[in-house]
């Protein structure tokens, strides 16, 4: 029996790494990726929550803060923007769904938006969905 060195093993295994991705490539895969929405905008002012009118939403600019019992600390006030998630596949882009992106430091949260007007929107978050309507 011959002994193959550790060398050409690890050769034969790059090379067959290679032929599988070369292979998984040639595949039609779908790319996931996320795009700023065009409508960036939430209407500025309060927004109260259909289930708990004394909890809620406050929008100012580029910020977000989520409030309870009409209160809300500055460590409670995060940046956030609306994206878009795509999928592509081929030539073909599909809009999966917009969601509101809320960010503090490192940490994020994703909300789908289910509705969004001028005077209420929907959002869903583990399974939960909220409503609130544009109070002033």
């Amino acid at each position: 029996m011959r002994k193959v060195s550790i060398k050409t093993s690890k050769s034969i295994f790059l090379a067959l790494t290679l032929l599988f991705t070369t292979q998984s490539c040639n595949e039609n895969k779908t790319i996931k990726y996320s795009k700023p929405n065009d409508n960036q905008t939430l209407k500025k002012g309060e927004w109260i929550s259909s289930s708990d009118s004394l909890a809620g939403i406050s929008i100012r600019g580029k910020k977000i803060a989520f409030f309870k019992k009409m209160v809300f600390n500055s460590k409670d006030i995060y940046e956030f923007s609306i994206i878009d998630s795509i999928h592509k596949n081929d030539n073909s882009e599909k809009n999966i769904g917009t969601f509101l992106l809320v960010v503090k430091n490192k940490d994020s949260t994703k909300f789908k938006i289910l509705k969004r007007s001028k005077k209420l929107l929907v959002i869903e978050n583990k399974n939960k969905t909220e409503t609130y309507k544009f109070w002033r």
